[in-house]
């Protein structure tokens, strides 16, 4: 017999930052294809959709079981956010970078930010990249960062193109 919990669902933005949709567990590796690969001998998750988006970054999304797992690599000038989570060796490394957040439309994105503001947590990092507009936060209590993700319908299609596993 399975069994289930049912979770109660919050209000977004009244719980304060972590108070959103957790879609996703991302990391930082110094080699996206070893760390793809590692992922699925030793974890499961053998599908990806592997994309360039530009800037010297290679990224891997996978979902597992309804949670997105995102593997960036970062290489260059520019990208310190990604770069400076790894050890500055040339050693092969995957270290948790932030937990995803899903905003699902323009009143939830105002509440987010709004939140943010109250709480004095600064976006250090954001944009649109013309399918997804995105917020980097430090969480430096909890040891990783926390970004919030507001998909266009494109944004939204990519994702549901993912790979599953």
């Amino acid at each position: 017999m399975a069994i289930t919990v049912k979770r109660p669902r919050s209000e977004a933005g009244t719980g304060g930052s972590l108070a959103f949709e957790l879609f996703q567990t991302a990391y930082v590796t110094s080699d996206l294809k070893r760390a793809t690969q590692l992922l699925g001998d030793r974890y499961g998750i053998g599908q990806w959709t592997i994309f360039g988006p530009g800037g010297g970054m290679q990224i891997g999304l996978a979902w597992v079981h309804g949670h997105q797992i995102e593997i960036i690599q970062a290489v260059g000038t520019g990208i310190a956010l990604y770069t400076d989570w790894l050890p500055q060796t040339d050693d092969f490394a995957i270290r948790l970078h932030h937990f995803g957040y899903y905003i699902h439309d323009d009143a939830e994105w105002a509440a987010m930010e709004q939140m943010l503001e109250r709480e004095g947590r600064p976006i250090i990092f954001g944009g649109d990249g013309g399918f997804v507009q995105f917020a980097y936060v430090d969480a430096p209590e909890l040891g990783h960062y926390l970004e919030y993700v507001y998909p266009s319908a494109e944004g939204k299609a990519f994702f549901e193109s993912v790979a599953p596993n």
